[in-house]
């Protein structure tokens, strides 16, 4: 017959066994693959990291001027976050401009950045052939990250089709060198090119909005529309209008937060339009109109962007599968449990 202290002996050996007949279940449920939880944590850092870190956007990097005109070049960075633009002229290494403020002794440099916005252009008054070259715009990212934008400043008497940039009429040679046949071709090449200056003189102005003719722009950010009206010159346009829709758009609007600066110069009127805290009331095409000249239109798309953060599950038992190994190992303990209490009831 079985005593009390037999009984606890196996009991005992009982819950021993019991607890020792599911060690892969304990094991599974208690540890981890370490270097795939390091791999995922790394695949999301890295995602995360691509998404945030700044960037540049898609904006020209050739751009043309003539002397005596402004020149604008651009830079638009994207989640700059806490780190500074900087622009620097390659020819000399010279810094012209740091975030808002210019380190320049030439009063002809400055940039233009709206408030809350991700444009940053350099602004060259009164651009000489001097001008010409290369600038960057860097960030102090780590790792630095800078984008090149190549200025030609072009003199308005040079501004003709001639090999080498020059006219033939600043060539001359001797009468004697040329026959009779030379001398007819001479001419008429002279009135070709004469020709050709009279119809640059009476070419039609043009109007063009810069950058993509459609434009994606994230709600509460600022909206910045250049407009450019190349003119001959002393032809600038009486005034420069800008419409939402059939809407125009002034200081006065109802909409508030709107500023226009127009600037004119012989050849280049240039007006740009800012609208502080864009919402889905300014989804829409917008049209910069000139007098008595054809509008240029671009069309905006307001959207929401939410960073969303990949959520990731590893390999190995689902919860269910290990609740059900546990209940079924306390589920024989209570049995056995119950079957001492009687054999000492009986006994």
């Amino acid at each position: 017959m079985l005593t009390w202290k037999s009984l606890k002996v196996i009991w005992a050996l009982a819950l021993m066994t019991v607890l020792t007949s599911f060690p892969q279940v304990q094991s599974k449920a208690l540890t981890f693959d370490s270097k795939k939880l390091e791999s995922s944590s790394q695949l999301w850092w890295s995602h995360h990291r691509e998404i945030l870190s700044p960037r540049f956007d898609d904006t020209p990097q050739n751009i043309t001027a003539l002397v005596g005109d402004s020149a604008f070049l651009p830079c638009t960075v994207a989640h700059l976050g806490d780190r500074s633009v900087t622009w620097m002229r390659q020819r000399d290494l010279h810094i012209l401009t740091a975030g808002v403020y210019t380190y320049s002794a030439d009063e002809r440099f400055r940039v233009l950045h709206p408030e809350n916005s991700d444009d940053w252009t350099l602004h060259i008054k009164y651009a000489t052939l001097r001008d010409s070259g290369i600038y960057e715009c860097q960030v102090n990212s780590d790792p630095k990250i800078s984008r090149k934008v190549t200025l030609t400043v072009k003199d308005s008497q040079l501004d003709d089709p001639v090999p080498y940039g020059m006219a033939t009429t600043d060539i001359r040679f001797p009468d004697y060198i040329f026959d009779n046949n030379e001398k007819q071709t001479k001419k008429s090449r002279k009135k070709k090119l004469k020709g050709r200056r009279r119809e640059k003189r009476r070419k039609a102005p043009e109007v063009a909005i810069e950058g993509p003719q459609e434009r994606h722009i994230q709600r509460g950010s600022v909206l910045a529309i250049t407009c450019v009206v190349r003119h001959p010159p002393h032809s600038a346009p009486g005034q420069v209008l800008w419409f939402h829709g059939t809407e125009n758009i002034d200081y006065d609007s109802p909409r508030g937060g709107v500023s226009i600066q127009t600037e004119k110069s012989n050849r280049k009127t240039v007006s740009k339009l800012m609208l502080a805290t864009v919402t889905d009331n300014d989804n829409g095409e917008y049209s910069c109109s000139p007098t008595d000249l054809p509008p240029a239109v671009v069309a905006v798309h307001v959207q929401s962007g939410q960073l969303q953060q990949p959520v990731k599950q590893g390999p190995g038992l689902s919860g269910a599968a290990v609740t059900a190994s546990i209940s079924s190992a306390l589920l024989v303990l209570l049995m056995m449990t119950l079957a001492c209490v009687r054999c000492r009831v009986f006994n």
